[in-house]
């Protein structure tokens, strides 16, 4: 992640290595880097090209791997298009969680890179972001999770308030 938008240096830079550090050498956690997308779900991001709409569909996608460490039933009712909901242990449904967030990091900072941060359809993505975050971090922050969890936990926190930070401080300039 370059990190561009972010604003990232120095000691968030660190931090950032850190977290990640701490996520890939978590117990448990390195064995289950498996795929995080079924089929379908990879054929929504490929047909999203426009950085909204592909906000918008790994967004839809974090958001599912939250329902279901939630034991909600999944929202979305056209299976055909989405797949099966996802599934898995806590600690692999936020490994997963937090992998899509790093991807969407990813394509925002390479749109603000190469387009420039005042670019319509980055603003609209980045003002999607800042929405669902705040949804996203009270949704994290309600799940009761064991000490196995706790390390993925973290670190879907803390992506989740990276990518509010980053996208609220984009807007505002």
């Amino acid at each position: 992640m370059t990190a561009r938008w972010f604003g990232l240096c120095g000691g968030w830079r660190r931090r950032l290595v850190f977290l990640f550090s701490l996520l890939l050498l978590s117990p448990g956690l390195a064995q289950q880097r498996g795929d995080v997308l079924n089929e379908q779900e990879i054929e929504r991001v490929r047909e999203a090209q426009e950085i909204d709409q592909r906000t918008e569909v790994f967004l839809k996608l974090a958001g599912r791997r939250l329902t279901a460490l939630e034991g909600r039933p999944d929202p979305l009712i056209k299976r055909e298009q989405w797949g099966e909901p996802p599934n898995g242990s806590p600690q692999q449904l936020l490994a997963a969680y937090t992998r899509i967030l790093e991807e969407l990091a990813d394509k925002l900072d390479a749109v603000a890179e190469t387009k420039g941060e005042k670019d319509p359809k980055l603003r609209k993505a980045l003002a999607r972001v800042r929405h669902d975050m705040e949804s996203h971090l009270t949704r994290l922050e309600r799940l009761t999770l064991g000490d196995d969890e706790l390390a993925a936990h973290r670190a879907a926190l803390q992506m989740a308030r990276l990518l509010l930070d980053g996208a609220s401080d984009a807007l505002a300039k």
